[in-house]
């Protein structure tokens, strides 16, 4: 159902929601999956604030190389956000499907825009394929990887699922987390009709601030988009970095291999801690998630807090979450804060 009226989604990381810490422990952001060990950024030239920023060839050039795409397919935006938002808006009200567990701002948007809203929980092939058909969908939104669930979706499933809906049904994918995780990338899909990918700077080059992003599309959806969205969207000094980024391989390299090895360090450290109290640990790159009861995440989020550790807590029917935690930078100050943690009543 259209949930239009309902709060906007409140998001981790966000300083103004953090409970009180110890004295002495300044707040650890492990809320959000983004990168603790961000690509270096060199001051911009002065004429990047000096003059409009119109869309940048080089810029475009470079993106379209790191994504493995033609030029005329991709778009830069300020971040995922915006289009997250605009998507919703270029397509008649409809039936929508994505996964219940996902970034929120999907769910609300598309409601925002008079869609109907059905959820599914299986990423299976086959389950989703029969949901398309049973529901009569027309807009899939996909997240792949999935943040908390880790949930992974393949070429064949995209191209299968697509040729399920109407001639005009459209597949949106966000691959913000993708980066890290080269085997999940669909940029093959690229300007195929009727689907959509979202990529972001954010995660995996450490960079949410600076708040850039692409659409990959076909011309005419991109058209489209370039329109609602307006002139000077992208910061000049976005645009410049953004390039420096996207050429650094070497950077890149040794980052997506630094991401993998510090995430399996931290899986074990979580899983000698709290192994007990958790059904499932999914390590990916950027994040960890643990699915366990919801009672126990609700009482470990508190406790976290109170060692300076923000960690997210999504709620998965009425009694099960998952509790997503970023990657810390320095995994000796995690050990020492989750030693102090009271294992106490954890697993009740």
């Amino acid at each position: 159902m259209s949930d239009v009226g309902v709060e906007p989604p409140r998001h981790g990381g966000d300083p103004r929601t953090l409970s009180a810490v110890a004295a002495g422990l300044p707040m650890i952001d492990l809320a959000t999956g983004v990168n603790p060990w961000a690509w270096p950024v060199p001051p911009p030239p002065a004429e990047c604030y000096q003059r409009l920023p119109y869309p940048c060839a080089d810029l475009l050039r470079a993106a379209a190389t790191y994504y493995g795409v033609a030029e005329d397919v991709i778009l830069a935006t300020a971040g995922s956000q915006p289009v997250i938002q605009l998507l919703p808006t270029i397509f008649a009200p409809g039936r929508v499907l994505m996964a219940d567990v996902a970034y929120e701002e999907h769910r609300y948007r598309w409601s925002r825009a008079g869609h109907h809203i059905h959820h599914f929980s299986d990423y299976s092939r086959e389950y989703i394929a029969k949901r398309i058909l049973r529901e009569q969908i027309q807009y899939l939104v996909i997240i792949s990887p999935n943040n908390p669930t880790g949930d992974v979706v393949t070429e064949a499933d995209v191209r299968y699922w697509r040729s399920l809906l109407p001639s005009d049904g459209v597949v949106v994918i966000d691959q913000a987390f993708a980066d890290a995780m080269p085997t999940s990338d669909l940029s093959v899909l690229a300007a195929e009709p009727g689907i959509v990918l979202l990529r972001s700077i954010g995660k995996f080059f450490g960079l949410p601030g600076l708040r850039l992003g692409f659409v990959i599309a076909s011309p005419n959806v991109l058209a489209t988009l370039d329109e609602r969205i307006g002139p000077w969207a992208v910061c000049g000094s976005a645009q410049w970095l953004g390039r420096q980024a996207l050429q650094d391989r070497r950077w890149q390299n040794a980052t997506k291999i630094r991401l993998e090895n510090a995430a399996a360090r931290q899986g074990v450290l979580l899983t000698e801690r709290f192994e007990f109290c958790f059904q499932k640990l999914i390590v990916t790159p950027l994040f960890i998630t643990m699915v366990l009861p919801l009672a126990s995440a609700e009482r470990l989020q508190a406790r976290c807090y109170a060692q300076g550790l923000s960690v997210r807590v999504y709620r998965c029917g009425e009694n099960t979450a998952y509790m997503r935690w970023g990657l810390a930078s320095d995994q000796a100050i995690l050990a020492e804060r989750l030693a102090a943690i009271s294992l106490a009543d954890l697993a009740a």
